[in-house]
Order: C-alpha cells, then sequence, then structure tokens
C-alpha cells in the first residue's frame, strides 16, 4: 500500500471510531498534524478494547504498513 492509501486507511479507521464513539481524544489531533503512527497507535489501542468496531484485516495492514510494534499495547 502507498503512503496515500495508508493514510485514507487511517482515516477510515478513526472516523468509524468517531461514529462508534469510542475514539480515544488526541487521536484525530495527531492524524491532523501528521503525526501518523501515535494516531495509528490509538486507533490499535482503541481496536484491540472495543472489537467488532474495525476491519481486524485493516488494523493490521496498517499495523504492518507502518511497521508499528504493538508489544506494549498487546499485554
Amino acid at each position: 500500500m502507498n503512503d496515500k492509501e495508508a493514510i485514507d486507511l487511517l482515516e477510515k479507521q478513526l472516523v468509524a471510531l468517531e461514529e462508534a464513539g469510542k475514539i480515544i481524544p488526541g487521536d484525530r489531533e495527531f492524524f491532523r498534524v501528521g503525526e501518523w503512527e501515535l494516531a495509528l497507535e490509538g486507533v490499535y489501542v482503541a481496536h484491540r478494547r472495543h472489537p467488532g468496531v474495525l476491519d481486524p484485516t485493516e488494523v493490521q495492514a496498517l499495523v504492518d504498513d507502518f511497521n508499528l510494534d504493538t508489544t506494549e499495547f498487546d499485554r
């Protein structure tokens, strides 16, 4: 996936979390200022806390694309 596709997918995940009322404060701001990895960390944590809101394959695709180390979030 190219950078634009990854950023678009990340924004899609943020919108889905917002619509479900599950967004973590600050994640949208991280996204707005271009801190993609911090926004993705928030999306990942929200996905773990609220399974079923996001498509797990899309979240994993973003984790893989950003090469995000999720070890600390998976405890």
